[in-house]
């Protein structure tokens, strides 16, 4: 039920690339292309789990597409990689990885409240044994999310189709934010 709606929400302004040479992820050969790999892997597994795991699941998966994009804007070197790799690591949390993406403009406003919403949500459901998506403060998460499927009430389904909007946008990011990237020059006296 909510994925025929995703697929159609997907078609809508919602994924519409800022590059208009982005490819979906299907090419001409109609081949998957290979940045959509891991997240079509990820997809499987977050179809088949329950409310809890469907949280902590994207949560984990965004925190790893978030690293991904901030390495790929700092320079490649072992003071970048001590940023988000390590014991206390700066960049090793995903609040603090959120906050960096979006203080270096890599992820937008809207971005960055949906991103939030996710590691909030995650966040009730880690810390607590008996929770779930139909429970307050849950429920008004989701419903405030941004890439929900509009006509969707249930809440694991705005949830699931938030999520899933969310990390599709963030699949290929690291890519085109590593044709950015920090470069090292040399600064006047």
């Amino acid at each position: 039920m909510v994925a025929g709606r995703l697929a159609t929400f997907l078609e809508g302004k919602h994924m519409a690339p800022e590059n208009p040479d982005y490819a979906f992820g299907v090419g001409h050969t109609g081949e998957l292309q290979p940045h959509l790999v891991p997240f079509t892997e990820f997809l499987a597994e977050f179809n088949k789990e329950t409310e809890r795991g469907a949280a902590l699941t994207a949560a984990a998966f965004l925190d790893d597409l978030l690293k991904e994009i901030i390495e790929a804007f700092l320079i490649k070197n072992k003071s970048g990689k001590s940023l988000t790799d390590g014991f206390n690591a700066p960049l090793g949390t995903l609040s603090a990885r959120i906050a960096a993406c979006h203080a270096f403009g890599l992820i937008s406003d809207e971005e960055f409240q949906e991103c939030t919403l996710i590691r909030n949500i995650r966040n009730k459901f880690a810390h607590k044994m008996k929770v779930s998506f139909d429970q307050d403060p849950i429920r008004g998460m989701c419903s405030s999310m941004h890439y929900k499927v509009p006509d969707e009430r249930a809440p694991r389904g705005q949830f699931t189709s938030s999520a899933v909007v969310m990390l599709m946008r963030l699949t290929n990011r690291a890519h085109y934010v590593g044709q950015k990237a920090l470069k090292y020059e040399e600064w006047p006296i």
